[in-house]
This record gives structure tokens, sequence and C-alpha cells, in this order.
């Protein structure tokens, strides 16, 4: 793997020497022994190891999702505020508002129990909006909507807040304390968290005099369709904040969709003469609503109203404009009605990427395509000469139709591995793997598809699907008596099934000068990294690290963002789970897994599931590995 952007002109270390520092701390990683210590004994640096049957020491609360969801962040659009029971005097205060707990999701009342709020607002404040790593978007968002006090608030009562706890919280509130509220929100919002970003904001008392949560309230509608409860906020609103323009501009749309032309188009000559320079774009739309003319705009005016109004009208954004899209603007963009499907699909495939939509709303973005019964005969050609194009997103499109009417077992295998090949060539594997689950699920295995076993036992991992790939793995292990080629695919695909619980142990690999001098630097670290993931899980090996040792070509990477590494080991050692989470996507960085340190990886597996995450470790564990095409 190459290094990050930020090691690029660093020294290297020599291999040899790499290779022994991450060797060492990584023993003393696995000899560290979690629970508390003498005060006069040395400090552990680094997070406890817990084998995947091993409780880990968190007061009993298991907030781990099954491992089929581990990486994906919960869609909890229905019931609206209505429909969420909250206990009265919890419900007071705004900065403990979330709308998941241990049985939806979240992460536990006591998530924030021991960390210093200083430090856990600058670790929200700094998560990237484009985490890369599906498991890390679903953890962040995840804890994000976590209903729990704020950090530094102390520890939640067992039998609830108290009148005097209420009436402390409301001083609070009423002094304008919202800004933890505020903080998970603002990042919510940048991790395209849409529909719980939504759910978190119906629950904030109007006593909450926030102008960013009153804004972005609407915002969050209108980029979710919802047009007639973002309007529902726009009087109060105006009423609240006069000098805000954009009220005025939403005022401007809703009564255009209200039919109210007069009132609109009043508004929209008071907005001109008042700041005719503040966005062109918005006037122009609103131009194209007049004379219901569809419209156009550059990524530069993608706002939420500016989009809604696109939607309205039928316009249209260009296909360079999603890929600098932003994840909320990408929510707008897949609203569009109008302008070429592969657009929106396009957006929707970005965001079911990282978790943030469902596979079920990518399948219906490709279902919306219309081809003719020549194309889906012919798909497999066709898909190519689009791809070959430029246009891969539509091929993918047809492949899916294709797959989906179908019946014969061989050629539906066929339409799906060119499908998931297609995804996997544009980084939209997990994607497409969440889109096609049902189509891979009318499939049998079976010895006759055992070319296809491969790429469907990945797929599955991929997916936390592991007793499935597990019958996968079985018709390779069946044909492999008989083919080679089926023997070594199953060979190849162990790492993968130990890191998802398997009992098969990962091979030693060479064990000698000449066939270590045969095997290739990437395979080395391949092996490397196989085992620092397992022995993260807390899976014991007969690999060792003295063996790998003696391979100088194991990793000659720079391991970065050490101290944010030793500060996950501490925040792991005491049970900080929040903390925990916010210095995993730290000090892995935004491209994660794809461009991790080894050692780096091992210490969020472990520290993952040393604070009740063990699922959601594992699921890390097989990002990595799988982009390290183990």
């Amino acid at each position: 793997m190459n290094a990050s952007p930020a090691s690029r002109g660093r020294r290297q270390l020599p291999r040899a020497a790499a290779l022994c520092c991450a060797s060492a701390l990584w023993a003393a990683l696995w000899a560290a022994a979690p629970g508390a210590v003498a005060q006069e004994a040395p400090i552990s640096l680094f997070p406890p190891t817990v084998a995947p049957d091993t409780p880990p020491a968190t007061e009993g609360d298991q907030p781990s999702l099954p491992s089929e969801r581990a990486a994906e962040t919960p869609q909890v659009e229905g019931a609206g505020a209505e429909g969420i029971e909250i206990d009265r005097l919890g419900e007071l205060d705004p900065e403990a508002l979330g709308i998941l707990d241990l049985g939806s999701g979240g992460m536990g009342p006591r998530v924030w129990a021991g960390s210093a709020r200083p430090l856990i607002e600058a670790l929200v404040a700094g998560l990237p909006a484009d985490i890369a790593s599906p498991t890390l978007h679903s953890l962040a968002a995840r804890l994000l909507l976590t209903s729990a006090p704020p950090p530094g608030g102390g520890a939640a009562p067992p039998t609830g807040p108290t009148v005097a706890d209420a009436l402390a919280t409301v001083q609070k509130t009423e002094a304008g304390e919202s800004d933890f509220l505020r903080l998970r929100a603002e990042r919510l919002y940048a991790l395209g968290a849409l529909a719980g970003f939504n759910r978190l904001l119906a629950l904030v008392p109007q006593r909450v005099e926030d102008p960013w949560l009153a804004r972005a309230k609407v915002d969050g509608l209108l980029l979710a369709g919802k047009e007639s409860r973002a309007c529902g906020e726009v009087p109060s609103g105006l009423a609240r904040y006069p000098q805000d323009l954009f009220w005025a501009k939403a005022q401007v749309y809703c009564q255009f969709l209200a039919e109210q032309s007069d009132q609109a188009l009043l508004g929209l000559d008071l907005l001109r003469e008042q700041a005719p320079d503040s966005d062109l774009a918005f006037f122009t739309l609103a131009n194209g609503f007049i004379s219901g003319t569809p419209g156009a705009v550059e990524a530069d005016g993608l706002t939420p109203l500016n989009l809604a109004i696109l939607r309205k009208t039928g316009g249209a954004v260009s296909p360079e404009t999603v890929a600098s899209a932003t994840p909320a603007q990408l929510h707008g963009i897949a609203q569009l009605t109008g302008g070429d499907h592969a657009v929106h699909a396009a957006a929707v495939e970005r965001l079911a990427e990282v978790g943030a939509l469902p596979g079920e709303r990518l399948a219906g973005a490709y279902a919306a395509f219309e081809f003719t019964d020549a194309d889906l005969a012919d798909a497999l050609v066709q898909a190519e000469k689009m791809a070959a194009q430029g246009d891969a997103v539509r091929g993918r499109a047809l492949l899916y139709r294709a797959a989906n009417r179908e019946n014969m077992a061989a050629a539906k295998a066929e339409i799906l591995r060119a499908a998931l090949l297609s995804a996997e060539a544009d980084g939209r594997a997990n994607a497409m793997a969440r889109a096609l689950t049902p189509l891979l699920g009318e499939l049998a295995p079976s010895p006759e598809l055992a070319w296809f076993a491969p790429l469907a036992a990945r797929t599955l991992y991929r997916i936390g699907q592991f007793e499935r790939a597990g019958g996968w793995m079985s018709v390779l292990r069946i044909d492999g008596l008989k083919h080679p080629e089926s023997q070594a695919a199953y060979d190849e695909l162990t790492p993968l099934r130990r890191l998802a619980g398997g009992t098969e142990p990962l091979s030693a690999g060479p064990l000698n000068a000449e066939s270590a001098a045969a095997e290739s630097p990437a395979a080395a670290e391949q092996r490397l990294l196989a085992l620092m993931l397992s022995r993260a899980l807390g899976q014991k090996e007969p690999l060792t690290w003295n063996q790998l040792a003696r391979d100088e070509a194991a990793t000659s990477r720079p391991l970065e963002r050490l101290p944010s590494l030793l500060a996950l080991g501490d925040a792991a050692a005491e049970g900080k789970r929040g903390e925990s989470v916010l210095l995993a996507v730290e000090a892995l960085g935004v491209a994660a897994p794809a461009d991790s340190h080894p050692l780096a990886l091992g210490y969020a597996v472990s520290a993952l599931a040393a604070v009740g995450l063990g699922n959601e470790a594992r699921a890390l564990a097989i990002e990595a590995a799988l982009a390290a095409r183990l």
C-alpha cells in the first residue's frame, strides 16, 4: 500500500527497523491486560485485546449491532417526533437529546462517562465529513445520535433525573446552553446522516434559541423532500430571526408551493431590492419557478433551498457536480426528478457506499432506469460499452435490471459478477453489495457455480453475512478436491473467514529464505496485516511475530498519528466508549482503512472490541482485509 499524503517527503525507517518497531509495540499491546492497576504500577499505554466471547468491562451494556448491521448507519425515518416517548424530566436537557438507545443502535447513557468535555468537543468538531469507512461512518453517526448526558455532566442517576435536576436544566437552557447539541447536529449534517439528523432536530424544544439549529431543521427537511414540514417551520423562523435572509427566501418558496403567487412575487421583489447579489442562483431558479421552466445550478449554488426548487421544476445538475458535492448535497441531488437518472443514481451510490443510505435506495435508483428489451437481453455487452463511454453507473443499472429478470442461476450469477466487479473498480463495492443482497440470496451455493463462489463469498463477508459466505466457502472446499483452482481460491479467502470468526487459523506462510525470496512485498504485508487484525480480535494464531520479524518486506511505511493511537489505548483501557470511537476515527484518518498502518488498524480494532463494540471491530477488520485484497 502507499503511504498517506501526510507522510510524503518524510524519511522512512529502514524496513527491518519499521517492522521491529511495529512488532515491539504490538507485543506490548498484546501483553497488556485490562483492569485496574496499583497506583504505583506503570500505566498501560495500549488498549486491552478482548477475545470475541469475552464480555468487555463496560458495566453490562452491550451496544454492538449484529454483524450484518455493524457497518450500516441506522435509518430512522418513519414516525415523527410525535412517535417518540420521552420522560418529561429527561427531555428538559437539550444537550442530552438523542434518538438512539441501547436497543436501537445507540451506545448507552454512559457513553461520555469519564471523558473531559473540551476534549470531546474538539474530537467531535474534528470529525471529517468524508469518512470512507462504512464502519467508522456508522459508528460516528450512532455516537452522535445517542441519547446520553453530555461529557463533563457527571454520571446519570440510576433512577433518572430529579425535579431539582430538571429545574437546573431549564435554567441552563434558558441561558442558551445547547452547544453540545448543536455541535453533534453540525457533524451529523456534514456526515450526511440525514434521517437521524431530521429526527434529532424534531426533538429540539422551541425554547432553544439557536439560529443555526432553526435553519438546519428546514434545510434537512428540504433535502429529504419533506416540503410541507419544512414550510411549517418557516413562519416561526421568520418571526424569530427576521434579519436572516434565508427565512425570507424560504417564505417565497413556500408561497410558490402554496400557489400564493402574488405574495411570493412581492417577497421576491423585496429580496432583490434588499440584497440583489446575495444568492444569484436562487433568483435565477425562482424566475424558472415563475415561468415553469427547468433550472440548473452550479456546484457553488447547491443550497438545500435551491435543490428543492430544482426538484419542483424538474431541473438538473451536471455529472461533475456529484463528484464534488458534500454528503448533505448528495441527498438533495438524489431527490431530483429531472435530468439524467445516472446523476441521481451516482449520488445514491456515494451515500450507500458509506452506509448513509440503505442498499434498497440504490436498488430503487437502478430500477428507475428504462432500457429496451434488446439492451436487457445483451446486458453484459451493453454495460461494458457504457462503461467504456464513461457511463458506468448506467451500465450497473442495466446489469441490476437484467439480473432481476433472469431466472437461470448461471446466467444470473454471470450478470451479478459483472455488476460487482464494475462497482469494485469504481470504489462502490459496499453500495453494490447491499443493493444486490436479495438477488445474491436467490442463488444457492452449488458446485456448478464454483467459478462465482470466490466473489460471492467476498461480497457476503463485506456486508457481514458470514453464514451465507460460509456456504460458498464450502462449495470451494468440496470442488477443490477435483479442481486446484477452487482450492487455491479457498486458501486465498481463508484470512477473511478467520477474521469473520472462523476456526481455521491463518497460514504461517513462507518460513525459509527460499520461499520468502519468491514472495512479493505486497504478500508479506498482507500476511502481517492479517495477523495483526486476527490478534486484535483476540484470536490465537500459529504464526508469530518472530517469524514476520525475519521478513524485511512486511512493511516499510511510517506509523503516523502515534499520539492519537496512544490516547486511544488509554481511553479503551478506561472504558470510555464515546472517546474511543472518536479517537479511532482520528487515529485512522479519512481514507481508512485503505491507507492505514497495520499497527494503527490493530489498535482501533482492539479498542473497539474492548469497549463493547466487538461486531463493529470485526467489520472494520474485514474492511481492512478487503481493502488490502486479502
